[in-house]
C-alpha cells in the first residue's frame, strides 16, 4: 500500500510539473508569438526563438538559420503590416495544438494554425497549416529551437482545426 501512495503521489508531481512547463510556454512562447504575428511585431516574434533557431518551410523546401530568418522577417513584415494598413485588413491569427511533451528543459509541440484576413469589404480569407515545433529553455525562459510548418498541400479543413485542444 505504501508503494501504492508513494506512485500515486509521484504521477500527481509529474503531471502537475508538466502542466507548469505548459504554462510556461504559453506565457513565454505562444502568446507573445499569436501577439506579434497579430500586430506584424517583428521584433517580438524574433524574440521567442532561440539564436540557435533551425526553421524548416516545408512547402518551400528551404531550411533558415537564426540570422537568415531574422533578415526575412523584417524584410517582409513592415511591407505586409503597410500593405494591410492601407487596404484596411484586419489579419487574426489562432494556433490549436494536437500533441504537447515536456520536461524540465525541452519541449516538443505539433498542431494547427489559422490565419484569417478580411478584407475591407468583407471578403474572408482563411489558411491552414500544420505545424512542429521543439523547444528548449534558455536562461529560464523558453524559446523556439526548431519550427516547422506546412499547409499540407491544403488538407487541413477547419473540423481538424476545431479538433485540436486551444491554447489555454
Amino acid at each position: 500500500m505504501k508503494k501504492l501512495l508513494i506512485l500515486f503521489f509521484v504521477i500527481v508531481f509529474i503531471a502537475v510539473k508538466a502542466q507548469t512547463n505548459q504554462s510556461e510556454i504559453n506565457e513565454q512562447v505562444w502568446k507573445p508569438f499569436t501577439k506579434a504575428i497579430m500586430a506584424q511585431d517583428v521584433e517580438r516574434f524574433i524574440s521567442v526563438h532561440s539564436k540557435d533557431v533551425v526553421r524548416a518551410e516545408r512547402n518551400s523546401k528551404r531550411v533558415l538559420n537564426y540570422e537568415q530568418y531574422k533578415n526575412e522577417m523584417f524584410a517582409s513584415w513592415p511591407k505586409w503590416k503597410a500593405r494591410n494598413a492601407t487596404a484596411n485588413v484586419k489579419y487574426t491569427f489562432e494556433l490549436r495544438f494536437l500533441e504537447r511533451i515536456n520536461n524540465e528543459t525541452q519541449a516538443f509541440e505539433v498542431g494547427y494554425f489559422k490565419n484569417e484576413t478580411i478584407k475591407a469589404a468583407g471578403e474572408k480569407e482563411i489558411y491552414y497549416g500544420k505545424f512542429q515545433v521543439a523547444l528548449r529553455k534558455e536562461n529560464g525562459i523558453w524559446k523556439i529551437l526548431v519550427d516547422s510548418d506546412s499547409n499540407q498541400e491544403g488538407v487541413i479543413t477547419e473540423k481538424d482545426f476545431l479538433a485540436a485542444k486551444p491554447l489555454e
